[in-house]
């Protein structure tokens, strides 16, 4: 139990620290074409916004063709289902009666990823930006930049 335990936590700070080298924050935006465009936000100016892919590529969209922006924090959901089927983990391994170890095993772990993912989720910083114009992102600037990369 006690290396139960130990492993755990290994992991745990381990998910935390490669969280800290990557990007913080996901961003996607929708154009008024409707074409849709994800990535990571790497900065913001009063024209445009500047995406870079998870291939690497930068995009550069103007500001006349945003429509909508949704901001999504990362790393926070991971760690919340982890736990969660770590707890229906650690309950299969204390039950002395096989069968009831086997089904909490085989349901309750899904469960308890489901319900971790749930609660991550709730927890997560998202922003939500609808019905923009050209003339909104500079008034919103100063808003998108606490999410940019690049300061």
């Amino acid at each position: 139990m006690r290396f139960l335990i130990v492993f755990i936590l290994f992991f745990s700070v381990s998910f935390y620290s490669s969280a800290q080298r990557r990007w913080k924050y996901k961003i996607k935006v929708v154009e008024h074409a409707g074409k849709r465009q994800r990535g990571f936000f790497y900065a913001a100016k009063d024209d445009q916004l500047i995406l870079v892919r998870k291939n690497g590529d930068t995009i550069q969209i103007g500001a006349d063709k945003i429509e909508r922006l949704y901001i999504h924090k990362r790393g926070i959901v991971a760690p919340f289902a982890i736990a969660g089927a770590a707890i229906f983990f650690i309950f299969a391994a204390q039950t002395p009666n096989a069968l009831e170890g086997a089904v909490l095993l085989f349901v309750g772990v899904p469960i308890g990823v489901s319900l971790g993912l749930v609660t991550g989720e709730l927890f997560a910083n998202k922003r939500f930006y609808k019905r923009l114009e050209a003339k909104d992102i500079p008034l919103i600037k100063l808003e998108l930049q606490k999410y940019t990369e690049l300061k």
